[in-house]
């Protein structure tokens, strides 16, 4: 059978394990946070696909891939609230409480004058034992409840997002391959438009050109000094041969 400071000692040892545990999960929180972020990235286009619906399987499959999704994802979400609804930790009172009020409150109720013997002393501090007890008691036992209710969400959380996760890259393949085939299509379209484009220019017939009709236009002489002369004047320069 375990004394009573015993008890004291392992309550006490109870409740820094579950204070520290308690921290700690909900430390895995921002965990949670990025894989949310990397969900919420790309789900306005997938909003977008879903509002261009055609009634064929493809979009059909997509519509249920998705329905699906937003369920789990919602859900998900629901248990992220859950795990980060505030509830109450408690914890035991501090021990200025103990050495004064309720020693007074135990004199009174025992009729103890304020100089007590040492057996009413020894009585009066069995009594604080056991009240400081209970109280430990109590804060471990709900303390136990409220992790074990945090801990049972976060689980369902991270499996729920996982499934969303999953579903998430799903709806997105979808989205993905409906574009590059959309891309795909009006790239061929533009290519042979182009050919078209090509073989029509090359089968047209080229306009005769009358060599009379075009215009001579003679280059501009640069002096080293550096005058410039117009082709005009260069038409007046008569080429100089030697004289034989």
């Amino acid at each position: 059978m375990f004394s009573l400071e015993s008890k004291i000692e392992s309550n006490n040892k109870q409740l820094e394990f579950y204070y520290e545990s308690y921290e700690k999960l909900e430390s895995k929180f921002s965990f949670l946070v990025i894989l949310y972020s990397f969900i919420f990235i790309y789900i306005i286009e997938l909003f977008k696909f879903l509002f261009d619906f055609k009634f064929n399987l493809f979009y059909i499959a997509y519509t249920v891939f998705f329905a699906v999704f937003i369920y789990f994802l919602i859900t998900s979400l629901r248990f992220t609230y859950l795990l980060r609804k505030p509830v109450e930790i408690f914890y035991t009172d501090e021990p200025k409480y103990y050495y004064t009020t309720l020693i007074e409150q135990y004199k009174n109720l025992l009729n103890i004058t304020s100089d007590p013997t040492s057996e009413q002393e020894e009585l009066i501090n069995e009594y604080v034992n056991l009240t400081y007890l209970g109280e430990q008691e109590n804060a471990l036992t709900k303390n136990i409840i409220e992790y074990r209710n945090k801990r049972k969400h976060f689980y369902y959380n991270f499996n729920y997002i996982l499934v969303t996760l999953a579903l998430y890259v799903i709806t997105s393949g979808f989205v993905i391959f409906e574009k590059r085939k959309q891309n795909t299509q009006f790239e061929i379209q533009n290519y042979k438009e182009i050919i078209n484009y090509l073989k029509r220019i090359s089968m047209a017939e080229k306009p005769k050109v009358d060599p009379k009709m075009v215009i001579v236009k003679q280059p501009i002489a640069v002096r080293q000094s550096g005058t410039v002369r117009t082709p005009t004047e260069v038409k007046k320069i008569v080429p100089i041969t030697s004289d034989k």
